[in-house]
């Protein structure tokens, strides 16, 4: 039993691809493998196996696309990080924007010649309420209710 096992180990081995090459230390080592600069010596034809060149083009091909995936995940995460940046402004402004017109005893328009033309007291509640539905608009209803009861 252990000589039909070991020939059939030996037979299989018979078969494989054997590749020479000169490891970094200027050794010759011998690999069922192909490795970078190796070169084929024994070859099993009954199967259809890649060359070298072969290989290295798919290795390459592969790094290709993970290289573009991993730019383009890069280039999405700025993305979302700009737009999160922008969002914040732009709920600071309106915040701002609805803080001043509460605290605002008066509340004015620029007329067209340059001067101040002041609310009334009815325009100037309608003029906070556009404030406040503006600030939730752009900070969400959460964010402006928390900012009422700060």
């Amino acid at each position: 039993m252990i000589a039909s096992t070991l020939t059939l180990a030996c037979g299989l081995s018979a078969r494989a691809d054997v590749w020479k090459y000169v490891d970094p230390q200027g050794q010759v080592q011998y690999s069922d493998q192909w490795v970078p600069g190796s070169e084929l010596i024994k070859g099993d034809r009954t199967h259809a196996s890649s060359t070298p060149s072969d290989d290295a083009k798919k290795l390459k091909d592969a790094s290709d696309r993970i290289s573009d995936q991993l730019a383009q995940q890069e280039a999405q995460r700025a993305v979302q990080k700009d737009v999160a940046a922008s969002r914040t402004e732009q709920c600071k402004q309106a915040r701002d924007h609805y803080q001043k017109s509460i605290e605002a005893r008066r509340i004015f328009r620029t007329g067209k010649d340059g001067e101040r033309e002041y609310l009334t007291d009815d325009e100037a509640d309608q003029e906070r309420l556009r404030a406040r539905t503006d600030m939730e608009q752009v900070c969400g209803a959460s964010a402006a209710s928390s900012s009422s009861s700060s």
